[in-house]
């Protein structure tokens, strides 16, 4: 889960107004939202990870009057980047009045993401314009961590080895930290180990990100052998594997998450592709049939096996 706006990303979002405007930004009174650069230009600064924020009543009020330009920010922060938009403060302080007033006597309002910026849920007239990102250190651990997934991808292994269902998850977990996904496998399949690591050492989650999964299914979901989540912590892939198991109990944990609209993979042998084509019309699957995809094990280390490439190149081109 992405860790919390801090002051200490406030003051990045300041510096790199700096660097844009060309001026020193300071704050204004005792205020930590708003500042003031050297040209008079003030800047009310609104920062978090949720797309509501809160502006205290004390600022609303020392600004009712403004009349002159200022300009109104919002930084949107992800785990590995903060997005900044800009727009007018004077048009948004003329909306105050359709914000949501909390019981504290504070400003609330939610945005829409768009394209290229967002607007107010509250005021869809009040649009503001992305104007940059601010890539954060957690991309230099991202690096470091590519770096050692790709020794662990290409390391060779013996064509005698006789895989096993911790192989497989290891293979997704791989893939998907490389795609950089935020992966997760369940608790009882953290210990098994496969290329000199644990599962758990190789997957990002130690569990599922909190929100992600309604609280009524979380208790058959943290089962399923291999998810992925986006930066924000939603889920996009499931896999089950099946490699001795029953695909029906594999589609059942699979099920419990389609109301998500996440992409749900039955990993198996080619031999039980007719076993899971029998069951996907089967209730409770039948009208979602098309939403399940199975894939064998050729077509996992096919497309492990060009991640492995690719990783090779990229090494070699970045000079990781």
């Amino acid at each position: 889960m992405t860790s919390k706006f801090t002051e200490k990303d406030r003051k990045l979002v300041i510096e790199t107004l700096e660097k844009i405007q060309q001026t020193k930004i300071t704050p204004v009174n005792r205020f930590r939202k708003l500042f003031k650069d050297e040209n008079g230009l003030l800047y009310l600064v609104s920062g978090g990870t949720d797309d509501w924020h809160g502006i205290n009543s004390n600022i609303m009020e020392t600004l009712k009057d403004l009349e002159q330009e200022s300009v109104f920010i919002i930084a949107k922060k992800y785990e590995t980047r903060i997005d900044i938009f800009a727009g007018s403060l004077i048009e948004f302080i003329k909306y105050k009045d359709k914000l949501i007033k909390t019981k504290k006597n504070s400003y609330q309002f939610h945005f829409i993401l768009t394209g290229n910026g967002l607007y107010l849920k509250e005021v869809p007239d009040f649009y503001c314009n992305e104007i940059t990102k601010i890539d954060l250190e957690q991309n230099k651990k991202y690096l470091s961590r590519l770096k050692e997934i790709a020794k662990i991808i290409n390391i060779e292994i013996q064509s005698n080895h006789q895989f096993t269902h911790s192989d497989i998850q290891a293979k997704l977990l791989l893939i998907g930290s490389y795609l950089n996904y935020r992966t997760y496998t369940p608790d009882q399949s953290k210990k098994s180990e496969i290329f000199n690591k644990t599962l758990g050492e190789l997957c990002s989650e130690k569990q599922i990100p909190e929100g992600a999964i309604p609280s009524l299914s979380i208790n058959t979901v943290k089962y399923i052998d291999v998810i992925w989540f986006d930066e924000e912590g939603y889920p996009t892939h499931a896999f089950e594997v099946e490699h001795t198991t029953d695909i029906t109990k594999g589609l059942l944990r699979l099920y419990q998450i389609h109301k998500l609209r996440v992409k749900m993979f039955i990993i198996a042998n080619e031999n039980s592709r007719n076993k899971f084509d029998k069951e996907v019309n089967k209730s409770p699957f039948r009208k979602l049939n098309k939403e399940f995809i199975f894939k064998n094990y050729d077509e996992l280390d096919s497309f492990f096996e060009s991640v492995k490439n690719f990783s090779k190149l990229q090494q070699d081109f970045l000079n990781l």
